[in-house]
Order: C-alpha cells, then sequence, then structure tokens
C-alpha cells in the first residue's frame, strides 16, 4: 500500500500532528496498516521528537527524511515560499516506493484513505482533484497566462495539494523536472507556482479523482466571497459536498490554527484534532 507524504519545516509542526491525529482517527485499530513519510525541511530535534512520539503513541508508522535544498532559481513570492517546492523533491528523496500519497499539512482526513491508497491510476503519472477554483483554464486564477503558453481555454486544472503520485512515470515522463524549468523560465507568470508549474507540464495526463479526496472547505468564507468559478462549480454545490468529504482541504491564506480563522463548523471540525499541547520547537 502506498505511503502518505507530507513535506514540512518547524513552522508547521503542529498541523502536521493534527493530520496525523486525524489519520488515526479515521482508521481506528487500521491505523497500523499506514505509512507515514515525512520530508524535513530543516525541523528542529524537539519538532523531530515530537512527530516520532506521536506516531508511536497513535499506532501509526512515522518515518522522517531529510530532502536537500530546493533549487534557487524557483521563484517566490510575498505568500509562496521555496517550501512549497519541497513536493518535487519526492521522486529523488523516495525511490524505494513506486507510488505515493502526497498531502498538504493544512489537511484533515475524515474516511479511510486505503480506496485510495490501492488505486490504479492507469498508467498517469498522477492522480488529483479538479480545482474548485480554477476548475478550468480561463475559469480561475490558475494558469492566468494560459492564452500565452497556447493551452487551450477549459482544460482541466487540478489542485496540488493531494496527489497520487506514479513515481517511475513521472521519473520516465520527466515531469517534476519540466515543471521546475517552466518555472524557472516564466517566475512573473505563476499565481500558485507548483501547482501552475505541475498542471502545465502534465498538460491532460492526470486521473480525476472524486472530488471528495480534495474538499476545499469553503463554507466559513463567508458572505463577501466572490467565487471566480461560480459558472463552472456553483458555490452552493461546494458547500454541500463538505458532507461527503474524505479529505478537507484548508486551502488559502487564513488557516484554521490561526485566530483570524472565521468562526464556523470548520474550524470547529478542525480543532477537535489539535495537539491538546503545543510543544515548543527546540
Amino acid at each position: 500500500m502506498a505511503p502518505i507524504v507530507c513535506a514540512i519545516d518547524d513552522g508547521y509542526v503542529e498541523p502536521l500532528r493534527t493530520v496525523m491525529r486525524s489519520i488515526a482517527a479515521a482508521h481506528g485499530p487500521a491505523v497500523g496498516e499506514l505509512r507515514f513519510i515525512v520530508l524535513d525541511q530543516g525541523l528542529s530535534s524537539g519538532s523531530t521528537a515530537s512527530i516520532l512520539r506521536d506516531g508511536a503513541a497513535l499506532g501509526l508508522a512515522v518515518e522522517i527524511r531529510a530532502i536537500p535544498e530546493t533549487d534557487s532559481n524557483l521563484p517566490v513570492t510575498a505568500w509562496y515560499s521555496r517550501a512549497v517546492f519541497a513536493r518535487m523533491t519526492i521522486p529523488d528523496v523516495i525511490e524505494d516506493e513506486p507510488r505515493v500519497l502526497y498531502m498538504d499539512a493544512d489537511t484533515l482526513v475524515l474516511a479511510d484513505l486505503r480506496p485510495l491508497l490501492e488505486r490504479d491510476l492507469g498508467g498517469h503519472p498522477v492522480g488529483a482533484v479538479r480545482d474548485p477554483i480554477s476548475p478550468l483554464l480561463g475559469h480561475g486564477p490558475g494558469l492566468r497566462f494560459w492564452r500565452e503558453f497556447g493551452l487551450p481555454e477549459g482544460r482541466e486544472y487540478f489542485c496540488s495539494a493531494v496527489m497520487l503520485l506514479d513515481l517511475p512515470r513521472i521519473r520516465g515522463t520527466r515531469l517534476f523536472e519540466r515543471a521546475a524549468e517552466f518555472l524557472i523560465a516564466n517566475p512573473d507568470k505563476v499565481g500558485f507556482p507548483d501547482q501552475d508549474a505541475l498542471n502545465y507540464a502534465a498538460a491532460d495526463d492526470w486521473q480525476r479523482l472524486e472530488y471528495r479526496w480534495d474538499t476545499f472547505a469553503m463554507s466559513p468564507r463567508g458572505p463577501d466571497y466572490v467565487h471566480p468559478a461560480e459558472d463552472v462549480n456553483p458555490l452552493a454545490e461546494l458547500v454541500e459536498a463538505e458532507k461527503d468529504a474524505a479529505i478537507i482541504h484548508f486551502g488559502g491564506r487564513l488557516k484554521p490554527w490561526n485566530d483570524d480563522y472565521p468562526a464556523s463548523e470548520m474550524r470547529d471540525l478542525y480543532r477537535r484534532f489539535q495537539p491538546a499541547v503545543f510543544d515548543p520547537v527546540a
């Protein structure tokens, strides 16, 4: 069964521990069948200890692997640091697994992941969910320079927060290398750096996963939120889909572990899984 992979630095230790608690709660005694790999972006010894301690307490097999420095030529912005490119090191760092399930640390697991971990990708390098904010090129902010890149309007665009990855296929197609090359060549034309690049490089060669495997928390966005893809993905339908979510994704700049996150059922749900004790980074 494919392992679950997250990549973090010290700033995301507590969200990662929350993800781990949600995984354990969703699987009960079956949690022992799962494996969890943490890609280390410079974790302190205190952070490493807290992650491993939690894994042992939860019955979740946890392994921590250091990753190399990402290419200094990759673009950074006010909202995206070089840390967002950590997932692009997976084919190099995880050479002993044919497939992995990558998840961002701003997620919660609410249902059994084993059907997804065992899923056949049908020869595609990536399995992902169509992005609810930018489902199609020209309908949302994803790859906003699509015309300049010669891409077809209406091509589907995926979210890179949850991806089932066929690593031999990714290496064989140079998918991640081509995404990095695109970023280095177009640093001022990406809004969601690695996600835009992966969509450009993958083109249409990705398996569509059901929305429940990467369900955005849309309900807390409030009455002033203007949904850019209302004509494709009506907001009311996205909010309704939260009820069937297997993985909830807290995408966007506001995060549920921070005080400025809107009071909502989604915030309360997230905080049920937070560690009771915040471990200081040593």
